[in-house]
């Protein structure tokens, strides 16, 4: 093979290995989520059990819920078949209940009634053990067909069938996905997806880099890792671009330069939908606006385990960002206006006046507006660590 074909052919297996527009698929190219995946193996392993995992958008928790059936033992008298379905905001239950009988192969007319009822008997009567994942079920805007969704998980539940739902969708709490229907809560066992710690973002790189044959400094890897702030996303996104730098340049290392050159890249090639909320958000006819440099403190300080901070958690990230001191009343416009349409409503707030906190509307901004500062000179990473707090060390 000629030198130029094998440098094309390693380019596309990096490419197929770092996914920052899929979920992983294959068991050996996912990392972390220890806690997360003995939590769903003890639901499998029971009948009558059920779970629901929620996080923030970007977290992983479809790639969790596509290795978990290739990830939990089973054996040949006890099979395991699987199937996952994603909801749209067009699905009833009827519809979203036809699109899982028909990936688990089970004839049912198009004109026939689907009733919680039918359901149960339905998945009664299969021969084997099943795992559902029902997906995206933030998207299910059919509240009649969630408070049948509930009616259902309890009945499978009462009568021990040996088939496992799990729910899978973006939300702060389980009240957002399921709704306050308390039979079904006391049913779910409730999985929350957090952010990835850095160790967990590190093994996304090694595992993949493992695949490749490439290898990575040290820095280089921890600087991934740091610039992903706990999005895997992100992670792929960096490790794909920093490899693909490294086999352009003819070398089988990723040295600290690579990915000062992914970072570059995944400015000038962010998602139109994120491009666009960040130029919104600060975009301002005055030169000396301080738009940009507000949001990139937001980015930077910290927050809560839901993703708030407060305005005064501000003041620390955006003196060292714009080099002397600051207080509330200098950024507090900027804050109220991230969360007004006109700025693309980049921030939610929440709380009363005079004790609000604020977060991100879309997660996804966030590590993009840390590159943007980086890319332009407004942050320093020497200053960035110094404001990042390092990850408590892992449990498992």
């Amino acid at each position: 093979m000629e030198r130029s074909q094998k440098k094309l052919q390693r380019m596309g297996e990096v490419s197929s290995t770092f996914t920052p527009g899929a979920p992983v698929n294959t068991a050996d190219l996912f990392a972390g989520r220890r806690p997360q995946i003995l939590t769903l193996f003890s639901v499998l392993g029971q009948r009558g059990q059920h779970a629901v995992l929620y996080g923030e958008r970007g977290v992983g928790k479809t790639s969790l819920a596509n290795i978990l059936p290739v990830l939990f033992p089973v054996s040949k008298a006890s099979p395991l078949v699987s199937v996952r379905v994603n909801c749209t905001t067009q699905d009833t239950y009827r519809s979203l209940w036809l699109n899982v009988f028909r990936k688990l192969g089970i004839s049912q007319s198009a004109d026939g009634d689907v009733t919680p009822t039918f359901v149960l008997e339905t998945l009664e009567a299969q021969p084997k053990r099943l795992l559902i994942v029902i997906d995206e079920l933030d998207r299910f805007g059919d509240d009649e067909g969630l408070s049948s969704l509930a009616d259902t998980i309890k009945a499978l539940s009462d009568h021990s069938v040996p088939a496992t739902l799990i729910l899978v969708g973006v939300a702060d709490s389980v009240n957002e996905l399921v709704g306050d229907h308390q039979s079904v809560q006391r049913a779910l066992v409730q999985v929350r997806m957090p952010r990835m710690s850095q160790r967990e973002l590190q093994e996304i790189v090694d595992k993949g880099l493992q695949r490749l044959a490439l290898e990575i400094e040290p820095p280089a890897r921890e600087r991934i890792a740091r610039l992903s702030e706990g999005l895997p996303v992100y992670t792929h996104l960096l490790a794909r671009d920093a490899a693909l730098s490294a086999i352009e340049d003819d070398r089988d290392i990723i040295v600290d330069a690579d990915v000062e050159r992914a970072t570059r890249r995944a400015v000038e090639k962010a998602q139109q939908s994120i491009l666009s909320d960040f130029e919104r958000a600060v975009r301002s006819v005055r030169a000396d606006n301080l738009f940009q440099e507000v949001l990139l403190a937001c980015a930077l300080t910290e927050k809560n385990a839901e993703g708030y901070f407060s305005p005064g958690s501000l003041r620390a990230p955006l003196a060292k960002i714009i080099g002397k001191p600051v207080t509330v009343s200098t950024y507090a416009r900027h804050l109220n206006e991230f969360t007004e349409a006109s700025r693309a409503s980049v921030l939610q707030r929440d709380g009363l006046p005079r004790r609000y906190f604020y977060r991100f509307t879309d997660p996804l901004l966030q590590p993009y507006v840390i590159l943007r500062g980086i890319a332009e000179g407004l942050i320093t990473e020497s200053k960035l660590l110094e404001m990042r707090p390092r990850d408590e060390p892992d449990l498992f």
